[in-house]
């Protein structure tokens, strides 16, 4: 007896991808990973990996490779002002945190599941023709 294997990708429509950027009782740190999620091509990983210092006013700099081959992207106009919030008057330490603490990979899962009611990937999958471009 052979089981078929069926394979599931989560994913989320730009209209409940606005309302949840415009939700104010989601934590700004967790609406700002989600767009960046869904609009520049670094992964996950690649953004908790973030130092404030590593942005700038259009800039994201990876600090080594990212897995998408990629050490800096633009940051799209549409992540500037919640980015810029999430970071606040920092100068240093995680772009993205929760509890005053480096957001975990765990934490980013479980907000997306108990916010959104999808996985932290559904931004990444769900086909936004807005992706943006390497800087240069």
């Amino acid at each position: 007896m052979t089981e078929e294997l069926t394979l599931h990708i989560d994913t989320i429509t730009p209209q409940r991808f606005d309302e949840l950027l415009s939700d104010s009782t989601i934590p700004v740190a967790h609406r700002a990973l989600w767009v960046l999620l869904a609009e520049v091509k670094f992964n996950l990983a690649d953004f908790l990996s973030l130092d404030v210092r590593d942005a700038t006013a259009t800039t994201l700099s990876a600090a080594g490779i990212s897995k998408t081959g990629l050490t800096e992207m633009r940051i799209p106009e549409s992540a500037s002002v919640v980015l810029r919030e999430a970071i606040g008057d920092r100068v240093e330490g995680a772009i993205f945190t929760e509890g005053g603490k480096a957001m975990s990979r765990e934490a980013a899962t479980r907000a997306a599941l108990q916010y959104a009611g999808c996985s932290i990937h559904a931004f990444r999958n769900s086909g936004f023709d807005w992706k943006s471009r390497p800087a240069g």
